[in-house]
């Protein structure tokens, strides 16, 4: 298994530093620097941004900024990310463009914000619209740790995907309250709304509650786990959770989506008077997510976040049954 893996990461690393380098660079939307002053005249900036994409979710977009900053790195230039030159559901539209949202919730990569580079000399404003697959997040052998790539994207996201100060205290004291002294838990993703009834194509099918028990069953036997760590925005789902499993189901989640149609996020955003601390509710459950004991879930962008920002899992089960057509 060891010199698979090593096979399977030094295919990686080539293809990376190469062919993938070289469509990167055609592909992406703008690499030429724009003079904004004369400070830092010694670093390159490259502003990671992902316009015209108004209702994605803070960690649909967490995993694209990812593959970007170890892009933009590799290049040799400073990453910034900009949740602030654009309409997000994450940012009321009377701050767009004075506050960036991308930082109520996580640092900049290395320290850098906006502000700090609107006199400097070399900025590339980019864009993440038309270079999306920047490492294999969708594939389950790779969120498996079988390709043995996992451990290089965890360090990275690690280094310079930090949570902001206060989305960590928000974090630790739902930890306090949910977790401590709670025995093992098993973390279990269980999507609804727009992927049950819109089926987006090229996204991964996602189980019901009812394809779900019989593995969650199985883990918490085998793994001993006393309570069952709920991460799904559908009321529904939590209620046939909680008439299944009763009170060793537990949740962060305050208000679920009250949803008919359409994109998740844009009913989300109407749905909520303060969408900042609705995205920070959700960071919270991705959060506590990654420090369950095993995971059970759906193949998704909060799924997958989770992996990359655990320290591993005793037990994971992904439903993978292909993508909606």
């Amino acid at each position: 298994m060891e010199k698979k893996h090593a096979v399977y990461e030094g295919l990686s690393y080539v293809w990376r530093n190469t062919l993938l380098k070289w469509c990167r660079n055609i592909t992406d939307e703008d690499r030429r620097p724009r003079r904004l002053g004369s400070e830092n005249p010694d670093k390159i900036f490259y502003v990671i941004r992902r316009p015209g994409i108004e209702y994605c979710g803070l960690f649909s977009n967490f995993i694209l900024f990812l593959g970007k900053v170890e892009q933009v790195l590799k290049d040799g230039y400073i990453p910034i990310i900009d949740m602030q030159s654009d309409f997000n559901i994450y940012l009321a539209r009377d701050k767009v463009g004075k506050e960036n949202a991308w930082e109520y919730y996580f640092k900049q990569p290395m320290g850098f914000t906006i502000d700090d580079i609107a006199r400097s000399r070399h900025v590339i404003i980019g864009s993440t619209a038309r270079n999306l697959k920047l490492f294999p997040w969708n594939n389950a052998d790779f969120l498996y740790g079988k390709t043995g790539e996992l451990p290089y994207w965890r360090e990275l996201a690690g280094k310079y995907m930090q949570m902001s100060d206060s989305a960590r205290e928000c974090v630790e004291r739902e930890y306090q309250r949910l977790f401590v002294g709670e025995g093992r838990i098993l973390g279990v993703l269980c999507r609804g709304t727009d992927y049950v009834k819109s089926k987006p194509s090229q996204h991964k099918i996602q189980p019901t509650p009812e394809e779900m028990y019989g593995k969650i069953d199985e883990i918490m036997q085998r793994q001993r786990c006393k309570k069952i760590f709920l991460a799904t925005e559908d009321g529904q789902i939590y209620q046939r959770f909680k008439q299944k499993y009763g009170d060793i189901v537990i949740t962060n989640t305050k208000q679920f989506a009250k949803y008919e149609s359409g994109c998740i996020g844009k009913t989300l955003y109407e749905s909520r008077t303060d969408t900042r601390e609705a995205g920070m509710e959700y960071l919270v459950t991705i959060m506590l997510l990654s420090r369950c004991d095993c995971l059970c879930a759906g193949i998704v962008s909060g799924t997958k976040s989770a992996i990359l920002l655990s320290k591993g899992y005793s037990e994971m089960y992904l439903f993978d049954s292909g993508c909606y057509k």
